[in-house]
């Protein structure tokens, strides 16, 4: 089953009051949640504070469709994108 992250998941981590907000991939499907919340078997896609520190504080749609495509598109590769410099180009 693939997974698409969408820019509603990014908007979604950018604004969430959460402490410590990952979005995760839990049983298949993109969650925004507290880091405390993860399970050991849940993975952490993206961090509120990776997400500041590529985008700023204000993430336009532009910004949030770009930034899902290289979140989804990181999913299929292996190591994700420090194995990519996906995470430098967004």
């Amino acid at each position: 089953m693939e997974t698409t992250i969408t820019a509603d998941d990014v908007r979604a981590l950018a604004k969430s009051g959460d402490d410590e907000p990952v979005l995760a991939l839990i049983d298949g499907q993109a969650v925004v949640l507290p880091a405390a919340e993860l399970a050991d078997h849940d993975h952490v896609i993206c961090t509120q504070t990776a997400l500041i520190q590529a985008l700023g504080e204000e993430v336009t749609d532009v910004e949030a469709e770009v930034f899902a495509g290289h979140l989804t598109a990181d999913l299929g590769i292996p190591g994700g994108p420090e194995s990519t410099g996906l995470d430098s180009a967004v």
